[in-house]
């Protein structure tokens, strides 16, 4: 066991350098246009908005990375190369709050109401909240062809419907972004490879809380996923 664990310890700066290096190194893959989606996780406010309750965690992130145009360019693509695209967002309503179970991230953003909206089923208030649909974006999620999941209500897919709309229109490939790296992206890729998707995280459209949590999402990537890329490498191989 001891030595596993040294040999895994000795790997981690390849698989970082691997998450890092120029993507030129490595050919680009060649994806079935009718088959993938562009899935993106927790495309609101809270965390995209300079008022967000939660953009100050992520701020030097999305900057450093230009995460925010990043991810409007893979939903254009999504628009021009007929592609899915699918968003999923992370919402929590007054019959939340009280959970007992909730774990320490989840009770800090219920206590301070992140995300939230009264009820799924009121729209009183929700328009521009921190739970809603980051404004520049509300064109290409609201067109009336991109799939809106329920919202999920930890950090990955497991308690919404994800994978079954992503089933039920005969996707097998995902290409992923969205908030938060290290979190809500991290846990979806790892559900959907544990479902049978193959999954390419795009390292620039997303978005974590700091260099240490970022580095450690690229890692996980470099590890789980089928591959890791960048935005203008995503819209090439789509473009092919």
């Amino acid at each position: 066991m001891k030595t596993l664990l040294l040999s895994l310890a000795a790997s981690l700066p390849l698989v970082l350098a691997s998450a890092v290096a120029p993507a030129a190194e490595n050919p680009l893959p060649t994806f079935d246009k009718a088959h993938t989606a562009i899935v993106i996780t927790d495309p609101q406010n809270d965390f995209l908005a300079p008022d967000g309750k939660l953009y100050g965690l992520v701020a030097e992130n999305l900057a450093e990375l230009g995460t925010i145009s990043n991810i409007e360019t893979l939903m254009k693509t999504a628009k021009s190369e007929g592609v899915a695209l699918a968003v999923d967002p992370l919402v929590y309503t007054r019959i939340d709050i009280d959970w007992s179970r909730a774990g320490a991230l989840q009770r800090q953003l219920l206590d301070m109401k992140a995300l939230y909206r009264e009820s799924l089923n009121d729209e009183e208030g929700f328009e521009g909240s921190g739970a809603d649909f980051y404004e520049p974006y509300k064109k290409y999620i609201h067109d009336g062809d991109t799939i809106v999941v329920a919202p999920h209500k930890m950090y990955g897919p497991e308690s919404n419907d994800l994978i079954y709309q992503l089933r039920a229109r005969g996707i097998d490939t995902v290409i992923l972004g969205g908030l938060v790296a290290n979190l809500c992206v991290d846990s979806h890729m790892r559900a959907l490879m544990e479902n049978g998707f193959k999954v390419y995280v795009v390292k620039d459209a997303v978005g974590a809380p700091g260099t240490d949590a970022y580095n450690a999402a690229l890692v996980n990537y470099s590890m789980i996923a089928n591959g890791v890329l960048t935005t203008e490498e995503t819209t090439k191989a789509l473009a092919n």
